[in-house]
């Protein structure tokens, strides 16, 4: 279809060429002209389909790095829920059987009300781990993706090229002239695509590749920090729990 448009708008540009004008035409250039778009049309059409797949592959090894990343991330950030949520649980346990056994009910109380406290401030440093996380995830695959999406308007240009260059030669006064056109072209666009455009996708799946693990570890330093504040104020609990817990704390008025 792209083929029959193309050779409809040479054989309009000849037609209208019959009639008197100023105008001088080589000979036999348009019938040479004809012959270079039907040998360059079905290549730039080729051209552009092969780096749609190249620009597909590159898709998926974003969207595949990414959502990569993505479980790593929630494997991390699930285990540091876990221990925030879970991790005051033994000793919520003796603190309310110490209430049934006598001990001192406000003091034991007030250690609950310092868990709760303490799990809320740790989910929300867990939240600021995460939107830190969130920000350098964001900003390494962007850039990429944008580049994609200017990429991928190229390459569907490449289909149209042979059609769009009638718009910028005449193909009657000069033919000789369009057909050079689009022999450099088609070879400025493979030489573009095969120098600059595929080692630059390239070197971008491959920061992927070297940024996920970075990305994942430091949000994993961030949330171990989180653990281990767990564990140090179960031990400040546990200090107050014996002292709330002590027959003579509870044997005061």
């Amino acid at each position: 279809m792209k083929f029959t448009a193309v050779l409809l708008v040479v054989a309009v540009s000849v037609a209208t060429s019959a009639a008197p004008s100023p105008a001088v035409v080589k000979r036999n250039s348009v019938g040479d002209l004809v012959a270079v778009i039907n040998e360059y049309a079905p290549k730039f059409e080729e051209l552009g389909h092969e780096k749609d797949q190249l620009l597909q592959f590159a898709r998926t090894g974003l969207f595949a790095t990414y959502r990569h990343m993505n479980e790593d991330l929630l494997e991390n950030l699930g285990n540091a829920r876990n221990a925030i949520e879970y991790g005051f649980d033994e000793i919520r346990t003796k603190i309310a059987a110490k209430m049934l056994d006598g001990g001192d009910e406000e003091c034991l109380l007030d250690l609950v009300r310092q868990i709760v406290d303490e799990q809320r401030a740790l989910a929300m440093a867990m939240s600021l781990c995460s939107s830190f996380t969130t920000d350098a995830k964001d900003d390494l695959s962007y850039s990429f993706y944008e580049m994609l999406e200017l990429l991928q308007r190229l390459s569907t240009a490449l289909s149209e090229y042979v059609l769009w260059s009638f718009s910028t030669h005449n193909s009657v006064a000069d033919p000789e002239d369009h057909a050079n056109y689009l022999r450099r072209t088609y070879q400025e666009s493979v030489d573009l695509w095969d120098q600059q455009v595929v080692p630059l996708v390239q070197f971008q799946l491959d920061a992927m590749e070297y940024n996920k693990p970075l990305i994942v570890a430091e949000n994993q330093s961030c949330l171990d920090k989180l653990v281990e504040q767990v564990g140090t104020f179960n031990e400040y609990i546990y200090g107050q729990f014996e002292y709330c817990a002590a027959p003579w704390k509870a044997a005061q008025p």
